[in-house]
Formats: structure tokens, sequence, C-alpha cells
């Protein structure tokens, strides 16, 4: 009995780590918290322009739309500040997207003492267009937390092989050969 490979079982070799250019890396991070940014700061305007309304017709919704405003402000300056970790900078933002599109979907579903006049009305434009940019918001957390890590992760070993002197081809070759060893 042979033991050659057919063409559908192939052997499979492990593709190395890519390599991620820190300044590459950093020059996306920094877009991505722009971006996210001034999302947040888009969603606080939507609620902005609803306000005035919102309180006349319905206060306790109104108290909730300036909590979201306050929020969303807050979490942007947490997002301007920056932290080390991708995933406590960017879970922030990720909840309040969804905590918001879930407050959105549950008034429409749902008639509650914030909001009776909505049920079954999602053709607002205001509330659409809300949705549509905190939709992209989460869907840019969802991004940029793995993406994060691996900047962390090239920013770490550029500066630990600028630290000893190692050049990044060197660095590469001796953590290549610390693996086999």
């Amino acid at each position: 009995m042979s033991m050659s490979l057919t063409s559908r079982e192939r052997a499979t070799v492990p593709a190395p780590p890519t390599k991620v250019d820190p300044s590459s890396a950093a020059m996306t991070h920094a877009m991505l918290r722009g971006i996210g940014i001034v999302m947040l700061l888009g969603i606080a305007v939507i609620h902005v322009v609803q306000l005035v309304p919102t309180f006349e017709q319905m206060p306790l919704l109104g108290a909730a739309y300036v909590i979201l405003i306050i929020s969303a402000v807050a979490v942007g300056v947490h997002l301007v500040r920056g932290t080390p970790s991708s995933l406590h900078q960017w879970l922030p933002v990720a909840g309040l997207g969804l905590a918001v599109i879930g407050g959105y979907a549950f008034t429409r579903m749902f008639s509650t003492p914030l909001d009776n006049q909505d049920v079954g009305n999602w053709a607002c434009t205001l509330g659409m267009a809300a949705l549509f940019v905190e939709a992209l918001l989460v869907a840019i957390a969802a991004y940029a937390i793995p993406h994060g890590r691996r900047l962390e992760l090239a920013t770490v070993s550029a500066r630990s092989g600028a630290l000893h002197g190692i050049s990044d081809e060197d660095g590469a070759a001796r953590r290549r050969s610390a693996v086999w060893n």
C-alpha cells in the first residue's frame, strides 16, 4: 500500500505570522479612532436635533436622549485620550452602539413609559440615520479590537529590538530560532 498523498489531502504548512509595519498600523489605528470620534459626535448631533420635540411629547425619552448625548461625548473623549489596550478602548464604543440600537428596537416593538407613540414606526428618517451610524460604529469597533491587538504586538516587538540594538531582520531571525530551540 502506498503512502502518497492524493490531490485533496495536501500537507499543509502553517503560514508564518504576517509582519505588521508599526507606522502603518499606527496610522490605521489613528484613522479608526478619528472615524469613531466623528461617528459618536454624529450620534450626539442626531439626538440633539430631536431633543426639544421629544421633551415636549415624552419627557422621559427626552431625559434618555440627554443621557445618550452625554454618554456619546464621554465615549468620544475616551477615544481621544486613548488606552494601551484596544479592547478597553473600543468596548465602550461597541457597547454604546449596541445599547442604542437595542433601545430603538425595543421602543419600536413595545409600548413603554419612555415612548408609547412610536410602536411600529420603523420609517423615522432620523431614526434610520441614527441606526446606520450606530451600526457602522459597532462594525468599526469590531474591526478595531483585533487589529489594535496586532498594533500593540508590532509596536512592542519593534521597540524591544530597537532597545537591544537588533535590526528587524536580526530580531526576526532570533525569534524564529528561539521557536526551534
